[in-house]
Parts: C-alpha cells; structure tokens; sequence
C-alpha cells in the first residue's frame, strides 16, 4: 500500500486502526468450541492475538458483556488451551455474526 496514494481521511483511519490494538492479529480460520451461557457450540476463529479473536456465528446468541469459555483443540494450529473471554463487539454481517472477545484468563 502506498501511503502517497491514500486521502488525509484514509490515514488518519489507517493509523487510528494500527494504534487501536497493541498486538498485531494473526488471521487464520480455525474451529473452537465456545461455551456460552450452558450451549456449547463449534464455531469459526477468524483471527486470534494475545488479547482476544474475532469468531463467527450463524445466530446473535452472544450479547455485548457475555463471558464466554473458548477451547482450542490440539488438532488445530493452536495448542490445547482454554479461554475465559468477554464479548466486546457484536457485528451483524450478510450471513451471521462477527464476535470480538477480549481474553479474561488462559488456562
């Protein structure tokens, strides 16, 4: 991306977004199992940090503020680990939902 070509709005939102986070994301789709309020359910990592991931879900089950538990199975690309996360983000998409989570404890 060159810079040069970009408007005055699109970096000052290009380096609004960088400065957000302070660990880079790392993209990859992966199946975790959630648990969330008493219903487990096998859903899609889309990207994962040392602070939190984003997953999708076919249904807006999960409210802002819920605490979740996440399990990451060692047949994936990440080690076995469990996960007790808050849902910071509910974004309605075309065909589901985007949750963002903010890692509480890792076991």
């Amino acid at each position: 991306m060159d810079i040069h070509s970009l408007s005055v709005v699109e970096v000052i939102v290009l380096f609004t977004q960088q400065e957000r986070r302070a660990f880079e994301r790392l993209s990859i789709t992966s199946q975790v199992l959630i648990n969330a309020n008493g219903i487990e359910e096998l859903v899609t990592c889309k990207d994962v940090n040392v602070e939190g991931m984003s997953v999708y879900l076919a249904d807006d089950h999960l409210k802002l503020n819920d605490e979740i538990s996440v399990y990451f199975n060692d047949n994936e690309p990440f080690p076995t680990l469990h996960v007790d996360a808050d849902v910071i983000r509910v974004q309605s998409l075309k065909h589901g939902f985007l949750i963002a989570l903010e890692f509480i404890t890792i076991y």
